[in-house]
C-alpha cells in the first residue's frame, strides 16, 4: 500500500486531466517514476502552478490515491525552473530530448538517483549555455546507454583484439569495437537491397558500424569513465570528429532502445543546418 512521500523529484511529463488538473510524472531518486495528480493545477492562479511545468526541479509532498499507483499533489515547492531553456526553441526540443529518455529507462518504484543526476546535469548543461549542445546530447546517449546495461567495450576489436589505429569503428548491436579489417568481414547488403535494409549477420543481428577516429574514441571512453560532475570536461576541436562522435552515440542509444523520439526529429531538423 502506497504511503505518503516527500521527495525531491524533477518534471518529466505533464498532460492535461479534466478540465483544470495536470498528470504528471516525475523523476525521484528514491522512488524512480512517480505519476501524480495536480488537481487545479493548470489555473494561473493555482499555487502549484510554477512547479508543475516540464522541466521543474522540486520538493514535492505526494498522498497516494485511492487505488493504483497514483499520487495525490499535496504541496510542491521549486528549486529550479531552467527558465533559459523555454527562450530558445532548440534548446526546448533538446530538453524534452532529455526528459522522454529519462522517462523511457525510469519505472516506478525502481531508484534512479544516477538517470536523475545525469538528467539535471544534462538540462544544467544546455540552460547555461557553457558547453556545446551536441556533445551535452551524446554524453547523455552514452551515459543513458551504459546505466541500461549496454556499456560498450571499447579497449580494443572485439573480433581480433587488436587495437584501433587511425580509424576504428563502433559495433553498434554487439556494443564493442571492431578493426577496419574485421569491419571489412561484415555482412554487407545485396547491391538491389530496399532503401532502408540493414545488413544482418548469421544470427539475425542487425550489423551497424559507426566509424570512429582516435579523438572521437577517446571522447567516447570519457564520457562513459568520468565521475559525473566530470562528464562534460572535454572538448573536441575538429568538426569531423565531432561528428563522429556524436552520430555513434546517436546510434547507438536509439538502436538499443528500438525506438526514435519526436523531440529528437524535431532536433535534429532544427540544427540540421549546424552540421
Amino acid at each position: 500500500m502506497n504511503r505518503n512521500i516527500t521527495t525531491d523529484a524533477l518534471v518529466i511529463h505533464v498532460s492535461p486531466s479534466g478540465e483544470n488538473d495536470r498528470m504528471l510524472t516525475l523523476l525521484s531518486a528514491e522512488h524512480g517514476q512517480l505519476s501524480v495528480l495536480a488537481k487545479g493545477a493548470r489555473s494561473l492562479k493555482n499555487r502549484y502552478m510554477p512547479a508543475t511545468v516540464p522541466y521543474v526541479y522540486g520538493n514535492y509532498e505526494l498522498a497516494p490515491a485511492k487505488s493504483g499507483d497514483l499520487y495525490i499533489l499535496r504541496d510542491a515547492t521549486p528549486s529550479e525552473a531552467f527558465r533559459a531553456i523555454g527562450n530558445d526553441i532548440v534548446k526546448t526540443y533538446l530538453a524534452q530530448y532529455i526528459v522522454d529518455v529519462a522517462c523511457e529507462l525510469s519505472a516506478p518504484a525502481v531508484p534512479a538517483a544516477e538517470l536523475l543526476s545525469l538528467t539535471l546535469n544534462s538540462l544544467f548543461a544546455i540552460a547555461s549555455d557553457k558547453r556545446d549542445r551536441d556533445l551535452v546530447k551524446a554524453v547523455l546517449e552514452l551515459r543513458a546507454a551504459a546505466m541500461s546495461g549496454y556499456e560498450p567495450e571499447l579497449e580494443c576489436c572485439r573480433m581480433c583484439g587488436n587495437a584501433g589505429g587511425e580509424l576504428s569503428y563502433l559495433d553498434v548491436m554487439n556494443g564493442g569495437l571492431m578493426c577496419p579489417e574485421c569491419a571489412g568481414k561484415a555482412p554487407k547488403l545485396p547491391a538491389d537491397a530496399p532503401k532502408g535494409a540493414v545488413p544482418t549477420d548469421e544470427f539475425g543481428t542487425r550489423s551497424i558500424l559507426m566509424p570512429l577516429s582516435p579523438s572521437a574514441l577517446a571522447a567516447m571512453k570519457y564520457a562513459i569513465e568520468a565521475p559525473g560532475p566530470k562528464m562534460l570536461s572535454f572538448g573536441i576541436s575538429s568538426k569531423t570528429d565531432k561528428n563522429y562522435f556524436c552520430k555513434a552515440a546517436e546510434t547507438y542509444l536509439l538502436s538499443h532502445l528500438e525506438r526514435g523520439f519526436p523531440s529528437h526529429k524535431q532536433y535534429k531538423e532544427l540544427t540540421a543546418a549546424e552540421r
